[in-house]
């Protein structure tokens, strides 16, 4: 029979199943010479075998071959190998040396090689230990600040380990690279205990990793002053009507940040709005406001503050006074009055002018000035120097009277005022003047009939009327009704400013009535 797999040629042996050379389990065909061979659970075919295949299968009948059969083979064969290997003296003699370095050794290692400790202890040790920045900052250590972890120097011996380690410690808030002694000694076999706490070597690198908080930054903030205009305005002060954070530039790794602050100021007097630009710098293990200054020239221009008080400017012009001669063209003829606060009864403010570049404050003050019997409106322009803090009175214009207005005689003031008066008469002549002096009942019959005045001579008054009385010069003993005019000056008393006086009484006897006659009737 010949092996598919090996083709070594064998005896076919009833229930061979695997092949006695290769251990191949025999299925389907066995080729033999001369015919072919089913080899199945029915029966054998067989073929009869040639001359030469015949010499070839006179031996001793084959045992049959199973599994366990060729397992057992397999491990003889290795077994028989060794054996052979042994035997050899060259072979066994440097093996047997090899095997007992390898013994010594592993021995050795364990019993003198001291065990390094692993960076997962020496990490797990580093835990809960405190680390203090040089300006005080302290940081405590646990597996979330711990960013890095590096044994930058080890010096193990057999009782004592001594490392150099390089932390990277990150607490929210700032960053520190730190370089710490941590030493272990030996207690027993591969026992190792710390000697102690973590010593730190040196401080590297300390930078922030956020800016300052909102709140600690504009505390710092109000503890400055700034310069608007040319006041120096503290931070804090009540003038400071809002600050608020509006934009944030952070430099973390250059230890930088720029923050931006929106800004109020109003004094009252000026106001200024505009956005602070604020630089900080991270040092000493701590935010500080390095400079302030305003974020572009368009801001914080001075203006006049909407919350600005009439009443101030007011006061100072009060405190200034007024005492001047005014002229109105239709009161003396064009010609000056007299005016004074004393007469003013109320100051109004209007066409306020701001100047930022001169740092003055125009306004026109308007009086309400009642001088007796002159109602007038006055007018004067002020310059006011102006700055947040302040403001002072530089100078005033001249009054103008924006209007004036005189009283009319009272009725109340005629019969006192001609009373003992002289009622002009025919006769001017001093010896033979035939004047009437008037006695008090009798001006108690005057009627008024009209009360003129002249244009530009407001201040003079031409009282027309009707008076009985008895003319005792002329042997006239009967009451007699003449017509006069009783002309009345605005007459200026400090007290009392200007006040209606009789001038003088005409009688239509005298030869100056005539003027007053044609005066009343041309007006």
């Amino acid at each position: 029979m010949r092996c598919d797999s090996c083709n070594n040629e064998f005896s076919n042996i009833n229930g061979l199943k695997f092949c006695p050379y290769c251990g191949e389990q025999i299925d389907g065909k066995i080729e033999m010479q001369g015919e072919t061979i089913l080899n199945n659970e029915d029966g054998e075919n067989k073929a009869k075998p040639t001359l030469n295949e015949k010499k070839e299968q006179d031996t001793s009948a084959m045992p049959v071959i199973s599994d366990k059969d060729i397992r057992k083979y397999k491990r003889d064969k290795i077994f028989a190998w060794v054996k052979k290997t042994f035997i050899h003296k060259k072979v066994i003699i440097p093996m047997i040396a090899i095997i007992s370095v390898i013994i010594v050794s592993v021995f050795a290692y364990s019993f003198f090689i001291v065990r390094p400790i692993d960076d997962a202890r020496i990490k797990a040790d580093l835990i809960g230990s405190v680390v203090t920045l040089p300006k005080g900052t302290v940081i405590k250590i646990n597996k979330d600040n711990m960013k890095s972890f590096i044994i930058s120097n080890r010096n193990t011996q057999k009782s004592k380990d001594e490392m150099k380690v390089a932390l990277t410690l990150n607490n929210d808030a700032l960053e520190a690279k730190v370089l710490v002694s941590v030493v272990y000694l030996k207690e027993g076999k591969n026992e190792w205990k710390t000697n102690g706490k973590p010593v730190t070597l040196n401080i590297t690198s300390v930078k922030p990793v956020m800016g300052i908080n909102d709140k600690i930054f504009l505390a710092k903030l109000k503890g400055l002053k700034m310069t608007i205009g040319n006041t120096q305005e503290a931070l804090n002060g009540q003038n400071v009507k809002k600050l608020g954070i509006t934009l944030r530039t952070p430099d973390f790794q250059n230890g930088k940040e720029e923050i931006l602050v929106e800004t109020t100021i109003d004094s009252g007097l000026l106001r200024a709005t505009g956005k602070i630009k604020c630089s900080l710098v991270f040092e000493d293990e701590t935010w500080s406001v390095n400079s302030i200054d305003a974020n572009s020239s368009d801001d914080f221009k001075l203006t006049l503050s909407p919350n600005f008080s009439d009443e101030k400017a007011i006061q100072i012009i009060k405190k200034q006074g007024l005492a001047e001669t005014v002229s109105y063209s239709d009161i003396f003829g064009g010609k000056g009055f007299t005016v004074k606060d004393g007469y003013t009864k109320n100051i109004n403010i209007s066409g306020k002018t701001f100047n930022e570049k001169k740092g003055t404050l125009n306004l026109i003050a308007k009086r309400e000035n009642i001088a007796g019997e002159i109602k007038s409106v006055l007018s004067t322009n002020y310059t006011f120097s102006i700055s947040l803090s302040d403001i002072a009175l530089l100078n005033g214009s001249e009054t103008t009277v924006d209007s004036a207005v005189i009283s009319n005689i009272p009725e109340a003031l005629i019969i006192p005022s001609i009373t003992n008066g002289e009622i002009e008469g025919s006769n001017l002549l001093f010896w033979w003047s035939n004047n009437h002096k008037v006695t008090g009942e009798e001006a108690k019959t005057f009627k008024t009939d009209k009360t003129l005045s002249t244009k530009g001579l407001k201040n003079i008054k031409y009282v027309y009327g009707n008076i009985t009385y008895k003319d005792d010069k002329n042997n006239k003993s009967k009451d007699r009704s003449v017509s006069i005019v009783a002309v009345y000056f605005l007459v200026y008393d400090d007290s009392s400013g200007y006040n209606w006086k009789l001038n003088k009484l005409i009688s239509e006897d005298s030869p100056n009535y005539k003027t007053y006659i044609n005066l009343k009737d041309g007006l």
